[in-house]
């Protein structure tokens, strides 16, 4: 795959679970050639009323720092709604740059999508 092939590759679809739970599926690449894409769907989501989010990191690629600082924005905004984000299934590569930044300890991760809606669920 080229690298102009691989950088133009975004998918996010969208599932809504009990109570209101939204998961979004991440998968591919997410980079400048598709942040503001994934910037304006991920805000479209919390426009449209949805504070309770669970990423599904299973199938991301590559992942730039904006694309984490619109994870981190959303995730405030969540939290002033009463919700937040979860992660689940984030790729040791991805979960190790959370770890050297400090950010492990600001998102809940998961490895079950089970496990991060009982934490909504039952808090």
């Amino acid at each position: 795959m080229s690298p102009k092939e691989k950088t133009e590759t975004l998918s996010i679809v969208s599932q809504v679970e009990e109570r209101g739970i939204l998961i979004l599926r991440i998968a591919g690449f997410i980079d400048a050639s598709n942040i503001n894409q994934f910037d304006r769907q991920m805000h479209e989501q919390i426009e449209k009323g949805y504070s309770k989010i669970i990423l599904d990191c299973s199938e991301i690629q590559y992942m730039n720092s904006s694309a984490l600082g619109i994870i981190l924005d959303i995730h405030q905004l969540a939290i002033k709604r009463q919700g937040g984000i979860r992660i689940i299934n984030l790729p040791r590569k991805f979960e190790k740059t959370l770890e050297m930044l400090g950010l492990t300890d600001y998102f809940q991760i998961f490895s079950e999508k089970e496990k991060a809606l009982q934490s909504f669920l039952y808090k």
